[in-house]
């Protein structure tokens, strides 16, 4: 019998040490143009262009004060999945009074709260445009006195402000539809364009001069910002699970999908070939009903008793409490286990500390 306690032990911690490990490794990704996402739709190619071409980057993972103290020269917002608020606003409205320049690079209309919140007069419409029926064509974009043969994807449209349209300088448009514009207020710079796209890894490579749209972007921020650090924006996208297999996928999913299969199947293991055996001694002497089978009524009536358990599986310690099955329990806490680590681990552990 102190075999199988210490073998009891040794497996819980076994189990329960992927359990709280898990929390630190990353088994969520970035989705979108976050510049963490390495992937086609990510901007991580985009950070690497700026770096390369002599520049700090800074990415935002949150929108503080603190940002103050870096004084960037130029903020880099590439469709954002996730609204502003007034306080994240208010920050970025304090770089640009601080000497920042702006570029906006998006098809959604998440970016109009930057562009109002600081007055430049121009908001993305959200609008897909298509040209001969393709929502992926290439447009002439003026850059100084530079044309360049940008590809656009999926792009929307860029509605000016009439009332102030003289104040800005239309960069790219197709079929009457604005794509890209220069704005210059009294203290800083814009850019707007409506395609995030073209900021991406997959339109960015290759990075060189024939790659019209890799030239664009050596050429905004070197115009934008001729030193310094730029601020890319990183806090606006969802975080999407890794798959379960993949051929792209990290290791560290791989691990984290093999953790979770280890946990459940020894928290089977541990319940039903070490701690019942215990039970199922014990239970002659505690008059548990002959109508259950041997050491699962023990270890029913254990998780029911826990103060911590008996909240969470109220529901199912309930339905013991009437019926008095329990190996119905059981099966159900078990599938509980194998969706809720967090479960698992408070299950093994009430079981093993009076197992002991």
């Amino acid at each position: 019998m102190r075999n199988k306690l210490l073998l009891a032990v040794a497996l819980s911690i076994f189990l329960v040490l992927p359990l709280a490990v898990e929390k630190d490794i990353s088994t969520r990704v970035p989705s979108g143009a976050s510049p963490f996402n390495t992937g086609p739709e990510g901007t991580s190619g985009l950070v690497s262009v700026l770096i390369n071409s002599g520049f700090n980057v800074t990415i935002a993972r949150s929108w503080s004060s603190d940002l103050r103290k870096l004084s960037p020269c130029l903020i880099v917002v590439v469709s954002p999945e996730l609204p502003y608020s007034s306080a994240e606003l208010s920050v970025i409205r304090e770089l640009v009074n601080q000497g920042s320049n702006i570029l906006v690079a998006d098809e959604g209309t998440y970016s109009n709260a930057i562009l109002e919140y600081l007055g430049v007069p121009a908001r993305i419409s959200g609008r897909v445009l298509t040209v001969g029926g393709r929502a992926v064509f290439t447009s002439p974009t003026r850059l100084g006195s530079t044309e360049l043969n940008v590809v656009y994807a999926y792009s929307s449209s860029i509605d000016v402000l009439e009332s102030v349209d003289r104040a800005i300088d239309i960069l790219a448009q197709v079929n009457g539809d604005v794509l890209a514009i220069a704005y210059k207020a009294h203290t800083y710079s814009a850019v707007v364009v409506s395609d995030g796209t073209i900021l991406t890894n997959a339109l960015l490579n290759p990075t060189n001069v024939l790659n019209h749209n890799y030239v664009f972007a050596y050429y905004i921020a070197k115009n934008m910002c001729s030193s310094g650090t730029i601020l890319v924006e990183g806090s606006k996208y969802e975080l999407r699970p890794y798959p379960a297999l993949g051929v792209e996928v990290p290791i560290v999913a791989y691990l984290h999908t093999l953790s979770r299969v280890l946990s459940a199947t020894l928290a089977v293991l541990v319940v039903f070939y070490v701690v019942l055996p215990k039970f199922k001694t014990a239970r002659k002497s505690r008059g548990v009903p002959t109508s259950q089978a041997l050491g699962s009524y023990e270890v029913a009536r254990i998780l029911c008793q826990d103060v911590e358990l008996s909240t969470v599986l109220t529901k199912e310690c309930d339905v013991f409490k009437k019926t008095r099955r329990a190996q119905q329990f059981l099966s159900k806490v078990v599938a509980l286990m194998k969706k809720d680590r967090e479960l698992a681990s408070k299950v093994l552990k009430a079981i093993v500390e009076r197992a002991t």
